[in-house]
């Protein structure tokens, strides 16, 4: 029997997502307030019990190593893979640290949702329009310039299949790292696609328990990368990223895999 037809991960996984849904609604009221006011210290402080709330009753165990390397003297790009919807959760147990996050524009055109969103920090990038992308880029660099470390996915989307590799990097945020000139933190993720897999064909998606392992790199001063180009740039940190990944995965037991 597989662990998608095991029926005690079926009633499991029913019972978290009620759960997680009701967690996440009255996280997300309770923020409202301090967004639409600005109190962006409240809003991440609310927002990393959620996370770490999720990835406790998730069953997640997650080990992380390099935490003292995280960069703490100005403003940071986090540049990491991506497996899974729980890679969020994984960053609010790891990053002891603010961080807002990059969400579609037409997030913050919907009624309370976006006004608080917006006075949380988060930063709008237009997709479609590559004009207008390009200038949400430009105005984004500029929040970060201020003080805003941001988490970005350069595979833009997550993986369906982390085991054969990670997907194309794209390049908005290599220019959007040139263009705000500010460190670069590299992050490897590895297991959150265990916890809940891509393209689960059954009507509830499964949540599993089990290992994610979290590195967090070096950080790379923006003078280390000032005269590479952004494919040059986007090779180093894909390497860097991927470089422990095999490690990482020979560590899985059975069960979690």
């Amino acid at each position: 029997m597989t662990r998608q037809n095991n029926p005690l991960h079926l009633i499991r996984s029913l019972f978290l997502w009620v759960f997680l849904l009701k967690v996440t609604l009255v996280m997300a009221f309770s923020t409202l307030p301090f967004g639409m006011f600005g109190l962006q210290k409240a809003v991440h402080a609310i927002a990393t019990f959620w996370g770490r709330t999720l990835a406790f009753f998730a069953g997640m165990k997650i080990q992380a190593v390099g935490q003292e390397k995280i960069y703490r003297d100005g403003p940071v790009i986090y540049l990491a893979n991506h497996q899974s919807m729980f890679d969020i959760p994984v960053f609010y147990s790891v990053l002891n640290t603010e961080f807002r996050w990059m969400a579609k524009a037409s997030l913050f055109k919907i009624p309370f949702v976006g006004w608080g969103m917006r006075g949380a920090g988060y930063i709008p990038v237009e997709r479609g329009d590559r004009r207008k992308a390009m200038e949400s880029l430009f105005q984004a660099a500029q929040r970060i310039q201020k003080g805003a470390s941001v988490i970005i996915f350069p595979e833009g989307t997550r993986s369906e299949n982390p085991d054969e590799g990670m997907l194309d990097f794209k390049k908005g945020a290599f220019v959007l790292a040139k263009k705000a000139n500010v460190t670069i933190q590299p992050v490897t993720i590895w297991g959150a696609h265990h916890i809940m897999p891509a393209k689960q064909k059954v009507l509830i998606q499964r949540i599993y328990p089990g290992l994610v392992q979290v590195e967090i790199h070096d950080p790379i001063p923006p003078e280390a990368y000032a005269n590479s180009s952004l494919d040059e740039l986007s090779d180093k940190i894909r390497e860097i990223i991927a470089r422990p990944m095999k490690l990482m995965g020979s560590t899985l037991t059975d069960s979690e895999k």
